[in-house]
């Protein structure tokens, strides 16, 4: 595949999405488009709207220069240093393939049953989702933008576990209610991550689950960890969560296999030990969290969906072997 060699302004590219996002959020248009594509997606065969979400995937991937450089960017580090350039963009290509397909899942998602969910998915570890709750102080289930987290959500909430997630909210506000109306329809209840302070807390004291996605950049305000070899900066909340309450943090992700089916893993509960000391707790709990995450991406890094910078420019490695080992 041809690819452009001219640099690209990165500040420009994002006035310019944003200009272009405004004037869409204004007359709705991604509520319609979502709406319309979701009904076409459920009417075509899978393996057709599969092969046309790959062809846009090639053409986002020729004619948006910045996101594709931020996604190499991320992979090079994934995949380490001194990574053979052509590996580096075989592997983003195949992330964007991956990508697509998810979001072909995504719109086919109102229309998926029980029975479907459980024809496509085969997960493991449902044994230590239960001992985890057995502690009746609640459990985090932390998830991350991998595989395919809403097709997880909709696994767990189906067999009827009490699943709670904490949810950015979307504009305009039509489109936030299609998409949150998406998940509450197959049993998740959603909190609004604007107001999530209090229902958090209760759904951990009713001993119900509570779903977190942990690997949003967040360099003003979260907490540093050394993650493929550099310092990245993560939400506190998960860690923060268990440090306070007691309750059980688990890890669980589903990864697409080649047939297009998935399978899930849900972890052991971590063994964390509190010290007291909530910013010492709060960083070693966050860090064992991550190495789990660099683990399953590590396995899959095309299936990791990473569209912005999860380094900054001024974390280093040294930076990075100066933390905590944990």
């Amino acid at each position: 595949m041809a690819e452009s060699t001219q640099q690209a302004d990165p500040n420009q590219d994002e006035l310019l999405w944003r200009k272009i996002i405004a004037i869409a959020n204004r007359f709705n248009v991604t509520y319609w488009t979502i709406k319309s594509m979701s009904f076409v997606a459920q009417m075509l065969p899978l393996r057709v709207s599969y092969g046309i979400s790959i062809g846009l995937a090639y053409v986002i991937y020729a004619c948006w220069p910045a996101l594709r450089e931020s996604v190499k960017e991320n992979m090079r580090q994934v995949l380490g240093e001194g990574a053979d350039e052509a590996i580096v963009g075989r592997m983003v290509r195949s992330n964007y393939r991956n990508y697509f397909k998810y979001l072909v899942d995504f719109l086919r998602f109102p229309y998926l049953t029980k029975e479907e969910l459980e024809r496509v998915i085969h997960a493991t570890g449902w044994e230590n989702l239960d001992r985890a709750l057995e502690s009746g102080k609640g459990v985090i289930f932390v998830g991350f933008h991998f595989g395919n987290w809403d097709l997880a959500g909709a696994m767990l909430a189906l067999r009827g576990y009490p699943l709670n997630v904490v949810a950015e909210s979307f504009e305009p506000a039509k489109l936030n209610d299609l998409i949150q109306r998406y998940r509450v329809e197959k049993g998740m209840k959603i909190i609004p991550l604007e107001i999530a302070a209090r229902k958090v807390l209760r759904a951990l004291r009713q001993n119900e689950i509570l779903g977190l996605l942990i690997d949003r950049p967040e360099p003003e305000s979260g907490v540093s960890v050394e993650f493929f070899n550099r310092v990245a900066s993560v939400p506190a909340g998960a860690a923060t969560l268990a440090a306070k309450t007691g309750a059980k943090l688990v890890l669980g992700y589903l990864v697409r296999l080649p047939d297009n089916t998935f399978s899930g893993l849900i972890s052991p509960h971590l063994d964390v030990e509190i010290t007291g000391d909530l910013a010492k707790d709060v960083q070693l709990i966050t860090q064992k969290i991550m190495d789990l995450v660099e683990e399953c991406i590590r396995q899959h890094p095309d299936q990791w969906y990473m569209f912005r910078n999860m380094w900054s420019d001024a974390q280093s490695i040294e930076r990075a072997a100066a933390l905590p080992s944990g």
